[in-house]
């Protein structure tokens, strides 16, 4: 009997001790993985953009740092920082990239280059500049726009819409169309007039209509001159053009240097936006302080700032009041939903064939 007492009194002395090591292994474990937290916190996130120009990345790291941010800047074209990130996709450098246009956004999703994060403030911008699958989201936009002068033609005379420009004949030869096809705002309503006639089984994805339209626009408008500012041929009266492609944050200057009163046309189905974004690189090891580094910049607060350092259009609709006058009536103009994965996969062949069947 004793001895059974004594064999049960050291089996709970041995488990007790075992529990004790157990938990305080427990305990080093756990100071450990705070420690390596605590570690990764204060370590530099490598931002990649093609938008830290003009004073943005020094202003952008100051704000950062007061907010408990250590940040550095690769400052490239947007082309570059492209394919910068696919070069390096296996072994990545960037952290987080902000900037861009929805054209590259959506090829760096296809590639594999971002990792899934919906941030803190993704519900306060309009859903249809958001990756649907959470890739990247919208921090600044602007339109890109069908312009004419007020001060020459009314707003009853004006085009309501792209069509209007080569299916009404008042129109035609009065309205420029860019030769050059590599630049983002000719791209953009490219994509704005082909999406319309998606079609899976037509050529590149477009209908057979939508191709004719096409060809009827460059058959009916006029090329652009080079060297020669759109404005400068609408402001002269004995140019024909009155009208053309504009980007909403290039209007205000030529106003003010050409004298012209810009109206623009608002279509039922909206206008596309050249949107910049911001999401996470696949693979960083500081997955924890890039999502919330997206869920600061993103935010309202910061978004806001920015708008009033840079006079730019905030996604953020929290944001908009931020923005001066002009802006806040361009954020008025709804987004047209358009297929971005559809336009990155075949942009560059669509430009390929209006250069080679359809520009004069």
């Amino acid at each position: 009997m004793e001895d059974f007492l004594m064999k049960k009194k050291l089996i709970s002395i041995l488990l007790c001790a075992g529990m004790v090591i157990s938990l305080a292994g427990c305990g080093e474990t756990g100071k450990e993985e705070k420690a390596e937290n605590e570690a990764k916190k204060g370590e530099t996130l490598t931002i990649y953009t093609n938008s830290g120009s003009d004073g943005r990345g020094e202003w952008l790291e100051e704000k950062a740092k007061e907010a408990g941010f250590d940040i550095q800047f690769i400052d490239a074209g947007a082309a570059e920082t492209q394919s910068r990130l696919i070069a390096e996709k296996n072994a990545p450098v960037a952290d987080v990239v902000f900037g861009l246009n929805s054209i590259i956004w959506s090829s760096l999703k296809s590639e594999d280059i971002l990792t899934e994060y919906v941030p803190k403030w993704a519900g306060e911008v309009e859903s249809e500049l958001n990756d649907p699958d959470g890739f990247y989201h919208a921090t600044v936009k602007q339109a890109i726009l069908l312009c004419y002068d007020e001060n020459q033609i009314s707003e009853e005379e004006a085009p309501k819409d792209w069509p209007d420009l080569w299916q009404k004949e008042e129109f035609h030869g009065k309205y420029e169309y860019l030769t050059g096809l590599s630049g983002g705002t000719v791209r953009n309503v490219l994509a704005g007039i082909l999406t319309r006639y998606a079609d899976p089984e037509g050529e590149l994805g477009i209908s057979d209509e939508g191709w004719k339209e096409i060809e009827s626009y460059y058959k009916n408008g006029s090329p652009n001159e080079s060297g020669v500012d759109l404005y400068a041929r609408i402001a002269d009266t004995n140019n024909p053009i009155i009208c053309g492609q504009m980007w909403s944050s290039g209007i205000e200057s030529r106003d003010e240097q050409y004298g012209t009163k810009t109206a623009y046309a608002v279509p039922e189905v909206g206008v596309p936006y050249a949107v910049e974004a911001i999401g996470i690189v696949n693979g960083t090891k500081k997955l924890d302080e890039a999502k919330e580094f997206v869920d600061w910049f993103g935010s309202a607060e910061v978004q806001g700032q920015w708008a009033e350092e840079f006079s730019t259009l905030p996604a953020n609709e929290k944001a908009v009041d931020k923005a001066n006058e002009f802006n806040q009536e361009i954020a008025k103009i709804p987004a047209q939903d358009i297929d971005w994965d559809l336009v990155a996969e075949n942009i560059d062949a669509w430009c390929e064939k209006i250069i080679l069947e359809y520009m004069p």
